[in-house]
């Protein structure tokens, strides 16, 4: 990487090994995270860890030695804070509670990119749902043809897309990807109709408030592109 004249010049080798560059007004070097047990001498407490230095957890978050938990980024979960709070949340249910939650009771976790437009994901892309022998349909609409949507009009921000992926037998949301203003809002109702078995139909003839985001629920899934 070089910097120019008010941007930084990327310098790497394409998919064909043939060098390239890209220009970009800034540069975010992420290098990813490793979980911190180095030090703790956890081999001397009979808990076992993976090849990444992570801790390794059953479902209940239990360790190699039962009456040790393991929660957050150190037990090489997804890392994200949402999914510590949930770690929170089936330890202290093994602790107080019923002893009934646990990992697998996690579905659909949406996660979102704060970059500028915002990138949200939930569920399955298109091609792991063919992949996985399902029937499906997809929906998606450009954000700047919405009629229905005028908050990013309002906000001053068009561009984006919204794809839904659909089970074409149920109607059921399989996943959704969104670019957009307000995606990091909408990806959490989408999970949420998801884990409560929703349908495409149900968000798509909703009522939502005007002017927000939420009404492109009505505009995309009724755009059935394939």
């Amino acid at each position: 990487m070089t910097d120019a004249d008010g941007h930084a010049v990327v310098h790497y080798d394409a998919a064909d090994g043939t060098p390239a560059t890209v220009e970009a007004e800034a540069v975010f070097a992420a290098t990813g995270r490793t979980p911190r047990t180095t030090g703790l001498r956890l081999e001397a407490a009979g808990v076992r860890t993976t090849a990444s230095g992570a801790i390794e957890v059953d479902e209940y978050l239990r360790s190699s030695r039962p009456h040790i938990f393991a929660i957050g980024d150190v037990n090489g979960g997804p890392q994200f804070t949402y999914v510590s709070l949930d770690d929170y949340r089936i330890v202290a249910d093994q602790l107080t509670g019923e002893g009934k939650r646990s990992t697998a009771d996690r579905v659909a976790v949406p996660y979102t990119l704060f970059i500028t437009l915002p990138l949200a994901r939930v569920g399955l892309t298109e091609q792991q749902a063919r992949a996985a022998g399902l029937s499906v349909r997809v929906a998606a609409k450009d954000v700047a043809a919405l009629m229905a949507m005028p908050r990013a009009s309002i906000m001053g921000d068009t561009r984006g897309m919204m794809t839904f992926v659909l089970d074409a037998d149920t109607d059921e949301i399989l996943g959704a990807a969104i670019l957009s203003i307000d995606a990091q809002e909408l990806v959490n109702t989408v999970a949420l109709a998801m884990r409560a078995g929703v349908t495409a139909a149900t968000l798509r003839d909703s009522i939502w408030t005007h002017p927000s985001s939420t009404e492109a629920f009505n505009e995309v899934l009724a755009t059935i592109v394939r």
